[in-house]
């Protein structure tokens, strides 16, 4: 008997060993699932095609640049002030560890120069190489903005232009952490461990186009 109360507590052991790297997940599926039915049901979002992410994806940039069994999931379109959104979960395997993002896309009315706005690491569960990208620019004149983000481009004007010291003080304004980048006519908002709600993630992206001299999103239309 004395020995029974040491190896039940082994086999317990081994038991969360093995289970713990599936809760998370579920948890993290079970949470997108309600953003998914949310955006639907009350914000007029509709099926979308997983082959519209193929582009971004093949970029190799964050956070598409790890990982391996990439695949998107869930796929919506919508619209915001007039252009198309896309909105998925992005789910990849990097040491065992099945890592969640949640990735929304908006095509925007014309061309922007390459911009990189960083809010938070590309995951904090584990290390994951960092893609750091050239171009950082060192302040937009708020150091309240400064503090939080890391902003790169290729170069400054295309920053000063759509973000200077008066719009990068909107930033602040975002209900979460996150990250951002323009290229081309697409510009790519993604956040670890997915967005909380519809709320979290349509005022997201509207305080993005904001800074970017975009209409801004009537916030009382995120709350419906």
């Amino acid at each position: 008997m004395r020995y029974a109360l040491p190896i039940a507590l082994l086999v317990c052991l081994a038991a969360l060993l093995v289970i713990s790297p599936h809760l998370e997940p579920r948890r993290l599926r079970a949470k997108a699932r309600r953003l998914t039915d949310d955006l639907r049901d009350k914000h007029g979002f509709r099926e979308g095609s997983k082959a519209a992410w193929s582009e971004a994806r093949a970029t190799g940039w964050p956070p598409f640049h790890y990982g391996k069994h990439q695949a998107v999931q869930g796929g919506l379109i919508g619209s915001l002030q007039g252009l198309p959104v896309r909105v998925a979960e992005y789910e990849t395997v990097y040491n065992g560890w099945r890592h969640q993002y949640g990735v929304a896309a908006v095509v925007l009315p014309r061309p922007m120069e390459w911009m990189e706005v960083r809010g938070e690491n590309a995951f904090s569960a584990s290390r994951v190489a960092e893609h750091v990208p050239d171009g950082r620019i060192p302040s937009l004149g708020v150091p309240e903005f400064d503090a939080v983000w890391a902003v790169y481009a290729d170069t400054p004007v295309a920053v000063l232009t759509v973000g200077g010291a008066a719009t990068a003080e909107a930033m602040l304004a975002l209900p979460t952490p996150l990250s951002w980048r323009t290229h081309n006519s697409e510009l790519l908002l993604w956040k670890r461990d997915g967005w909380s709600g519809a709320t979290q993630l349509l005022t997201s992206v509207s305080v993005v186009m904001n800074f970017l001299g975009l209409s801004s999103y009537d916030e009382a239309d995120a709350s419906r």
